[in-house]
């Protein structure tokens, strides 16, 4: 954990990185959308920070969108309760994803706080400030923490998924008038 915020540091031309939140979305085909948050201390999952979240404003399939009502939802309350935000933020996707946090960020007033995306397929790591993205070796530990903590985020974002699916599929069962069956 230590060698990951180390190279982490060196890449991203930090000095004080401790406290990483990761961002991801999950739905199927934009029904029951949740986000979740994870909270990263030293490099190890700080299960106590994690958070997860029903996407309120939005309808249909807009995971741009998603990524923005998190992250506002978030730092506002991180604001409103006078809280510390993190070191970095770590949202999954690409350039849109990270727009759309920069965006919330900048609304909320936390635009200061350092904001990177980490894209699945080629793991490019996107900056608001660089045209393009920073790669760095596969096997670079600063690379191999941001993927821990995208797939932790992942992780959890798709399981409050599937708790509110099959919540949903029961409450369709339940609620659904029964057949009567014909003796005979």
């Amino acid at each position: 954990f230590e060698a990951g915020l180390k190279a982490l540091k060196k890449a991203l031309g930090r000095t004080g990185l401790r406290v990483i939140d990761g961002v991801d979305i999950a739905n199927l085909s934009g029904r029951e959308m949740v986000g979740s948050l994870v909270r990263f201390i030293d490099g190890r999952p700080f299960k106590a920070g994690y958070r997860r979240y029903r996407i309120q404003t939005i309808s249909g399939q807009d995971d741009f969108a998603a990524i923005g009502e998190v992250v506002f939802r978030r730092f506002r309350r991180l604001r409103d309760e006078d809280q510390l935000p993190p070191d970095l933020l770590l949202v999954d996707g690409g350039p849109g994803q990270l727009g759309r946090a920069v965006e919330s960020l900048r609304a909320v007033g936390a635009d200061r706080v350092t904001v990177l995306s980490l894209a699945k397929r080629a793991e490019e790591i996107y900056l608001p400030d660089r045209e393009n993205p920073l790669v760095l070796p596969r096997t670079n530990p600063g690379l191999k923490l941001l993927q821990y903590v995208r797939d932790e985020a992942h992780r959890f974002a798709q399981h409050y998924h599937h708790i509110l699916r099959r919540r949903s599929v029961l409450g369709e069962r339940v609620d659904a008038p029964r057949k009567k069956r014909r003796k005979g």
